[in-house]
């Protein structure tokens, strides 16, 4: 047996991966945690690690079996599934139940079409329809029905088209028990009724019934709609193209027993409700509302989508609107899911408001990308989120719509305790930058001029950094210096500050659009001079080119005690990459262990899918040496998840021992360390997570360590199968 005495000069305890035949181990740990509490003005958020809100459509689903419909959110920036349980009160964050559903994208909607009281799922497919069975019984389960949903057309059956961007139809529209579906036709313009011709035991036979649904047609280039049309500008005909984009809701606003359309398009901020007065077999709009509803009309930039939810303590359906416009740099962000009561003694509905499930949340707008530092010097990480920007305007130029952000960086105190973060809003504009009209700011912290106080270095769109004085930052003014240091890394600045070479001196790493790193060695001493070394650090590069040429790289450089320095890098799919073997060789390449980390789920690791352009900022938030990563996405919020055992790469969760025990305990000078099977490490930390003893090559049950040179205090043992225990440590 072998005492190997350990560095101390690395903070943060041992996480160690025992590779089999069998099983092989992440690196590190983390389990969601939705209760780390956040105030803003005064109240306590419900829902703030649900990770924002921006373009977002809901249906409703039996989540946890009880018999009573749940909400299931589509966050179209990023395909987020956001699931919430009904209560008395409201609605509960519950996240577990987001990965009972298959991966689906741009968009969802949830109905029963086999009429066995649970919803299925119909979503995009390739230009069609996919459809998901619910076979739940004690857990949420789907199974896959088709890939692409077809229909009788004129001689023969082919794929039912959809576009990504439009929110069609699922209905059963004729009363007759069978979902039908309404769709826009390729070239847009007219709506197809597809009538489900189905028989006993069929679940769809789809038919094209009518090629001129409602007797209406679309504007090619604008929401304008033109009633009593026969659609005669088919094929063959003078075809117009249509900019993609409609959303559409049938429901019988007017109360004549006919189901009439309100319709959402791109570019627009407004919905229209189209009235039916024609028959059950032969739908025909004969007037139209611009301005519904009439007392406050829906006005959310761009393409507003609604859906109807049974809310608690609602004796009617309410009108949920939010937008569902693709672009990520048009949507209306905050404040962007309006929530419409239906008055039954006025028979119209009212705003009742305009940030439903959104204002419980961390939500800074568009772009969410965290930073941990301690600013006020309590000895607790603060946390600090800038964003992409928060929208303030959209206008019309040369018949496009241009929608216009700015950007700021939102201040949360830590008013926790080591052991125990908890974050409180300081103010949603840190450093008084949201007028200076930037995008895309992301903060660093260091002091830069030399003053011993700590300064603000902002990334931001153009690809430059903005030094924010430590004067600014606590009075609200003072002089920005912009292109700080001459550095320009192209467009979308991620800086961090970090000793990556280990001299005691902070230097600056910096992730762009392009999805690299460069760094730049901090040569200076009592005032920090940045020198630039590479704009390839380490060979990472986080563009996946058969999605995207762009990669927008977030670094989070983090050193532990066992692997030394990693990288936690965000990119835009919404993966968190992570990278090893970085000490000593900062000429080569990192080796990008994970390609996406996971979280633990079930006691399974299920790979981050927390929304497009994840931003990570990654500490020990509570003391016990296991580092806690909060992720930021583009719908503007962030999730949370608490440092854990590190899951097993086949899925299956690293087993526990069922007997570890240290004894005596309080100790003296020997400690004996016993377990049910051999041990061939263990590895002893203080509660600052620094390792403090190490001893190898044991290959017992039982072993026995020496403890005389600790000094009194509290300790941790760790095994290398990851199990631990705490022991007291005493002067006799």
């Amino acid at each position: 047996m072998r005492h190997l005495p350990a560095s101390v000069g690395i903070s943060l305890f041992l996480l160690v991966a025992v590779a089999t035949a069998q099983v092989t181990y992440y690196d590190f740990g983390f389990e969601r945690d939705a209760s780390v509490p956040v105030m803003s003005d005064g109240q306590l958020l419900p829902h703030a690690w649900a990770g924002g809100l921006n373009s977002v459509h809901f249906s409703e689903i039996d989540l946890d079996m009880d018999g009573t419909p749940d909400l299931l959110g589509f966050e179209k920036h990023g395909n987020r599934l956001l699931p919430f349980l009904r209560t008395d009160n409201g609605y509960l964050y519950a996240p577990q139940y987001a990965r009972g559903f298959p991966d689906l994208h741009d968009w969802v909607l949830l109905y029963d079409y086999n009429q066995d009281g649970k919803a299925d799922i119909f979503t995009y497919g390739l230009a069609s329809i996919r459809v998901f069975e619910n076979i739940s019984g004690d857990t949420l389960r789907f199974r896959p029905v088709t890939e692409a949903l077809q229909a009788f057309y004129y001689n023969g059956y082919t794929n039912i088209y959809s576009s990504p961007d439009d929110y069609l139809v699922v209905e059963d529209i004729d009363g007759d028990g069978h979902l039908d579906i309404l769709n826009f036709w390729v070239l847009g313009r007219f709506v197809h009724h597809l009538r489900n011709n189905a028989g006993a035991g069929e679940a769809f036979d789809f038919r094209l019934e009518n090629e001129c649904w409602g007797h209406f047609a679309e504007a090619a280039d604008n929401n304008t709609v033109t009633l009593f049309t026969d659609c005669n500008d088919k094929p063959g005909g003078d075809v117009h193209t249509r900019h993609t984009g409609s959303s559409m809701l049938l429901h019988d606003f007017s109360g004549n027993g006919l189901p009439d359309l309100l319709l959402g398009d791109v570019d627009s901020p407004y919905n229209i409700l189209l009235y039916n007065n024609g028959t059950m077999d032969d739908a025909r709009m004969t007037a139209q509302d611009t301005a519904f509803p009439v007392n406050m009309p829906v006005v959310l930039y761009s393409m507003p989508a609604a859906s109807l939810v049974s809310l608690p303590g609602h004796e009617a359906h309410s009108l949920v609107v939010s937008p569902s416009d693709p672009s990520l740099t048009k949507s209306q962000d905050l404040n962007s899911v309006w929530v419409y009561d239906y008055d039954v003694q006025l028979q119209q509905y009212t705003l009742a408001q305009t940030d439903f499930l959104q204002g419980g949340m961390v939500d800074v707008g568009s772009g969410a990308h965290p930073v941990l530092f301690d600013f006020d010097g309590d000895g607790l990480l603060d946390l600090f989120v800038g964003n992409y920007g928060r929208f303030d305007s959209a206008k019309t130029v040369n018949g496009w719509l241009t929608s216009y952000f700015s950007s700021s960086v939102s201040y949360y105190r830590n008013t926790g305790t080591p052991a125990a973060p908890a974050f409180t809003l300081q103010t949603r504009d840190f450093g008084n930058l949201k007028a200076s009209g930037f995008n895309a700011l992301h903060p660093a912290f260091g002091d830069f001029d030399g003053d011993g106080l700590s300064d603000m270095l902002c990334g931001n769109q153009e690809g430059t950094l903005l030094l924010v004085p430590h004067q600014r930052l606590v009075t609200g003014a003072g002089n920005l210096t912009a292109n700080f240091g001459q550095v320009d890394v192209g467009e979308c600045s991620a800086p961090q500050c970090f000793d990556l070479d280990g001299d005691g001196y902070k230097d600056l790493i910096v992730g762009n659009r392009r999805g690299r790193l460069a760094y730049y060695r901090n040569v200076g001493a009592d005032i920090p001079q940045f020198q630039k070394v590479t704009d390839s650090l380490g060979g990472v590069d986080m563009r996946d080119l058969t999605q995207s040429y762009f990669g927008y790289s977030v670094p989070c450089f983090y050193r532990d005690a066992q692997y030394g320095t990693v990288l936690f890098c965000g990119g835009e799919l919404g993966e968190v990459a992570y990278y090893k073997q970085i000490d000593g060789n900062l000429d080569g390449s990192f080796e990008r262990a994970e390609a996406n980390l996971a979280e633990t789920v079930n006691g399974d690791a299920k790979e981050f899918r927390e929304g497009r352009r994840a931003a990570v900022a990654v500490a020990d938030l509570t003391g016990d040496g296991k580092p806690e990563l909060i992720l930021g996405n583009y719908a503007g919020g962030a999730a949370f998840f608490r440092g854990a055992v590190p899951p097993a790469h086949n899925a299956v969760a690293p087993r526990a021992l069922t007997t570890l025990r240290v004894y005596p305990n309080p100790a003296g000078n020997t400690l004996h360390v016993e377990c049910d099977e051999p041990v061939n490490q263990i590895v002893v930390y203080d509660l600052y997570g620094r390792v403090v003893l190490v001893v190898n090559d044991i290959g017992e049950e039982k072993t026995t360590i020496d403890t005389k040179e600790l000094a009194s205090g509290v300790y941790f043992v760790r095994l290398a199968n990851h199990a631990v225990a705490k022991f007291l440590k005493t002067d006799r």
